[in-house]
């Protein structure tokens, strides 16, 4: 096993806070590489409460993780994103052990929002949600959790220095993608002025899936593939739009019902103390995102 293997970059997350954006606009630079999949899930411990597929990988050791990225070219600049990483206190001693000169993206949304989304992809793409929604972000922490960025990047901070992060806000994302695509890949050391196609289109957008267990059997199949060392072929059927073919056929839009006022109060009282703190980390004013009405 080769133990030089290293990542350059990992994004920590958070979860529908415009991580699969950047990793698309990543994976698409012709300097970079992305894992296959985006999310590897090497380092957490913790898993999702709606996961039924995931398992702990860190024991596996670093062959495993490496068959994630057998499909990249030897001078590309290589990394992941997995949102579990945010929430999990194992991950960033385990990722320092890994690399301590690794560089980090953190993804930052209106918590109202995020949570919002988080709640609709589990209940409607999923189908791993039937609570109502005050209901499910008070009983499941996940939730809360990932929306305390404070609190996350703070643990974070005690393993790296602040200038290997990098905080991409979804705001920016939806308004500025042009010169924030230059920072990303300016942090990442590689072309700056390059722009790949769909950098204005919407990723991920909020769907239903139309057969669940497919859905289930194809992320199966998915996972059974890379570890047999066949992550460059589903990287080309990737690009030959076989994903967005599935995607089309089972999964349909949904018209989201609008966030009840008692969880948008909730959800801006758990929070707020970490969102204060975040602001004067970050030296930007967040105040527009307390508001309740």
């Amino acid at each position: 096993m080769d133990q030089t293997f290293k990542v350059d970059f990992i994004g920590i997350g958070a979860s529908k806070a415009g991580t699969t954006w950047l990793g698309h606009m990543i994976g698409d630079h012709p300097q970079c590489c992305m894992s296959e999949p985006k999310e590897v899930h090497f380092f957490n411990d913790r898993l999702a409460f709606r996961s039924n597929l995931l398992k702990p990988n860190y024991s596996k050791g670093l062959s495993w993780y490496r068959k994630y990225f057998k499909h990249c070219a030897p001078d590309t600049v290589k990394g992941e994103i997995t949102p579990r990483y945010f929430t999990d206190p194992v991950v960033p001693e385990r990722i320092k052990a890994h690399n301590p000169d690794v560089k980090i993206f953190v993804c930052i949304r209106n918590p109202v929002d995020r949570i919002y989304s988080h709640y609709f992809f589990a209940k409607s793409f999923l189908q791993k949600e039937d609570r109502p929604m005050l209901q499910a972000v008070q009983e499941e922490p996940e939730y809360l959790d990932m929306s305390k960025y404070y609190e996350n990047i703070s643990m974070y901070l005690e393993h790296f220095p602040r200038e290997q992060f990098f905080f991409v806000w979804f705001d920016d994302i939806r308004h500025r993608p042009d010169t924030l695509l230059s920072e990303v890949y300016s942090f990442l050391g590689v072309d700056p002025s390059y722009r790949p196609k769909g950098m204005v289109e919407k990723s991920n957008p909020a769907r239903q899936s139309r057969i669940p267990w497919l859905q289930n059997a194809i992320r199966r199949l998915h996972y059974f593939m890379v570890s047999i060392g066949l992550s460059g072929l589903i990287k080309s059927l990737k690009k030959a739009g076989m994903k967005d073919l599935v995607m089309a056929i089972n999964s349909k839009p949904i018209k989201k019902e609008p966030m009840p006022k008692e969880v948008k109060e909730y959800i801006i009282q758990q929070v707020s103390d970490d969102l204060h703190h975040l602001e004067k980390l970050l030296d930007k004013d967040l105040s527009h995102w307390l508001i309740t009405e």
